[in-house]
């Protein structure tokens, strides 16, 4: 019998600790996406919006640099292990006309990691446009502070 209760009390603490997780990664993140070198700019202003269901993670992201390019777009992926984030851009949602440009669609490898109190989600993109590979960067997003 203690045993089974063991058993059970160890499995609701994993369970516990999954939801806690999945519910780190929901929410408002801000922070700069950053293109390498031969891209159209070497950073850009971004923000994600995450609702996280289980492991399927849904929402929206904002890319802008200044007036020179805006575009949010649905994101959807899954959290694994409560920490690697893998999204996708889908529909486009607003955007202003990119002159002499294409957007590129993007994939996104992130991680989730603490820092003192503050939590981040940090990694990798890579798009493409028209068929045609986008030159990659990294992504630094804090989460943004809920106010009272």
């Amino acid at each position: 019998m203690r045993t089974i209760v063991t058993v059970f009390l160890l499995f609701a603490l994993v369970l516990t600790g999954s939801a806690q997780s999945g519910s780190a990664v929901e929410g408002s993140w801000e922070g700069i996406l950053t293109q390498e070198e031969g891209g159209y700019q070497p950073e850009y202003h971004m923000r994600l919006e995450l609702k996280v269901k289980g492991t399927a993670v849904t929402g929206y992201a904002e890319v802008d640099h200044g007036d020179d390019v805006y575009i949010k777009t649905d994101v959807s992926g899954t959290l694994k292990d409560g920490f690697f984030l893998s999204l996708t851009d889908g529909l486009v949602i607003n955007q202003k006309d990119l002159i002499d440009q294409e957007y590129c669609t993007k994939s996104y490898q992130l991680v989730l990691k603490k820092s003192g109190n503050r939590l981040y989600l940090k990694g990798r993109w890579k798009g493409v446009a028209s068929e045609n590979p986008c030159i990659p960067g990294k992504v630094i997003l804090k989460r943004k502070m809920k106010r009272a």
